[in-house]
């Protein structure tokens, strides 16, 4: 069994901001350097669409347009937790688990624990994912995500 990732920080905004800023991937997510186009279809995405809500979708679609899906909300409790599969563009039957959770601080800090785990779902590529997410997190999370919180 692989360890998950684990990354917690803390951010300069209260709790309902932190988990309204991360559910609003789009204002944050660097498509320039992380998104199924870059990889085929030779440039940055046109746009990241994220579904707020439980069953909600998270979806990239590409500079040819093709669709990408990254990833389903299987839990969703406003400002306090959500939970998806994470695929990013990989069959859907072939996922990993983020789990994301809010927890305040005081009234203008929040501490957020990201963990991304079952990199076991990934079948045959479990170590990759392991490998590229294991370090990407702390630029998409501790990096964007944070800097988005801060502004």
């Amino acid at each position: 069994m692989l360890d998950p990732v684990i990354k917690s920080i803390e951010v300069p905004c209260d709790q309902k901001s932190a988990f309204e800023i991360f559910v609003d991937m789009p204002s944050w997510w660097p498509l320039e350097k992380r998104s199924m186009s870059l990889m085929r279809a030779g440039g940055p995405a046109k746009k990241l669409e994220v579904e707020a809500r439980e069953g909600g979708k998270i979806t990239e679609t590409a500079l040819d347009d093709e669709t990408w899906h990254w990833g389903t909300f299987r839990v969703f409790d406003p400002h306090a937790h959500v939970q998806f599969d994470f695929h990013m563009g990989l069959p859907a039957d072939k996922t990993g688990q983020v789990d994301v959770r809010f927890v305040p601080l005081s009234a203008t800090t929040t501490k957020v624990e990201l963990i991304h785990s079952n990199w076991e779902g990934y079948g045959d590529m479990a170590e990759m994912m392991l490998n590229g997410y294991g370090s990407s997190w702390g630029l998409l999370f501790e990096g964007h995500f944070a800097q988005a919180c801060a502004a």
